[in-house]
């Protein structure tokens, strides 16, 4: 049996930050208290004005490539929503870029914040069927440069970032079962239509949605691998807010001690949230080798993933 896993996570963040005090500058109604006990988040990272999604795929990229050879990468998956480009697709552009060999599978996913676990099940069935061995997966927004300081409902949340992830062949399958959902009627929750240049959450439907769908999700991925949520060592969830987790959690019945979170330090980042947090909770030793993780992610689409995750010391 030919089997897949994570053997690297890099992550880049930008070198600004911006704190609620300077939002409250240009919203002196805004009560900055408030929003840091719902959302959790304080500090948030923003892109440089000419720093794009592949300005940071490239600098987390080159972080893997300092312990990885990038000639034994066979594809390349981006999952990105604010690429400086309509056409061509982007991770075409990084293969050049980054000097990745040229018989390689290279693709775009336009996806928010369950793109990695979509990504995740492309790269593991790539390997798992014998196409590839080793991939990357990139995770990259530039969320801000379509949040107004003056946007109260998205800027106080969204932070730029970037993860790159190293997927590669094992003896011993290490990622999945996958459970993933899409429902486009709910496309208005979050969005940013053509010719625009703000983004647009409607915050209630959300929460609403969070709350209703993630808990199910994940009860049905612990169904289908009939193990029980107490044997589950980690549940590292999309690190979208304290109140959209804290109601998540609670839902599953979920004690905290089973639970990783970082979204105080680095706010929301969309998909590269739970490659981040992984990472996080790997260099904080709160994963071991063996540990049962599931991860789940969930936003714009409206769309839903969870996976399990059978860990191991990543490089």
């Amino acid at each position: 049996m030919i089997g897949s896993k994570i053997t690297s996570i890099e992550y880049y963040l930008p070198k600004k930050k911006e704190n609620n005090k300077t939002l409250k500058k240009f919203n002196p109604k805004m009560d900055i208290n408030r929003i840091k006990e719902k959302t959790g988040i304080d500090n948030r990272y923003i892109s440089a004005e000419k720093e794009t999604v592949i300005d940071i795929s490239i600098k987390c990229a080159n972080k893997i490539f300092k312990k990885f050879p990038k000639n034994k990468v066979d594809f390349l998956i981006l999952v990105t929503q604010t690429s400086p480009y309509r056409i061509p697709t982007t991770a075409c552009i990084l293969q050049n870029k980054i000097g990745l060999k040229k018989n390689i599978i290279a693709f775009d996913i336009n996806l928010g914040c369950s793109g990695f676990i979509y990504a995740l099940r492309i790269a593991s069935s790539l390997i798992e069927s014998k196409q590839a061995k080793n991939g990357l997966i990139i995770c990259a927004d530039t969320y801000t440069k379509y949040i107004s300081k003056k946007n109260t409902a998205c800027r106080p949340i969204f932070s730029d970032a970037g993860a790159a992830i190293l997927i590669s062949k094992s003896l011993k399958n290490s990622i999945g079962p996958f459970e993933l959902g899409a429902d486009g009627s709910g496309a208005d929750a979050l969005e940013l239509p053509m010719n625009t240049k703000e983004i647009i959450m409607n915050g209630a439907k959300v929460l609403t949605f969070a709350m209703s769908v993630v808990p199910d999700n994940v009860n049905l991925l612990l169904k289908k691998i009939k193990i029980s949520k107490n044997k589950i060592n980690k549940f590292i969830f999309h690190q979208a807010s304290k109140y959209i987790l804290d109601n998540i959690n609670r839902i599953l019945g979920i004690k905290k001690e089973q639970t990783f979170e970082n979204y105080s330090k680095v706010g929301n980042t969309i998909s590269a949230s739970i490659p981040i947090a992984l990472k996080d909770a790997s260099n904080k030793d709160k994963l071991k080798n063996n540990s049962l993780v599931v991860v789940a992610g969930y936003g714009v689409g409206l769309s839903w993933g969870s996976a399990l995750i059978k860990w191991s010391k990543i490089k």
